[in-house]
């Protein structure tokens, strides 16, 4: 059995610059969507604040009707 000794070569260039490029694309795909999610985070943070502000007003309006403020 004869074994070829010749070092087997390439042009490693096509294949790293293909690589970065889906790296790069990657690397934007995943800034989208921490972005979007952290844009969804805001809004759920602000309509949890609206529903807080909400609740407390109504507990507020019913202690108002029962004649025990809970405003000073």
């Amino acid at each position: 059995m004869d074994h070829n000794t010749q070092p087997i070569t390439v042009d490693a260039e096509p294949y790293i610059a293909r690589l970065r490029d889906q790296l790069a694309e990657a690397w934007g795909q995943t800034q989208a969507q921490l972005a979007l999610a952290r844009e969804e985070i805001a809004i759920r943070a602000a309509r949890e604040t609206d529903l807080n502000r909400r609740i407390a007003d109504l507990e507020t309006t019913i202690a108002e009707l029962r004649g025990t403020s809970t405003r000073p």
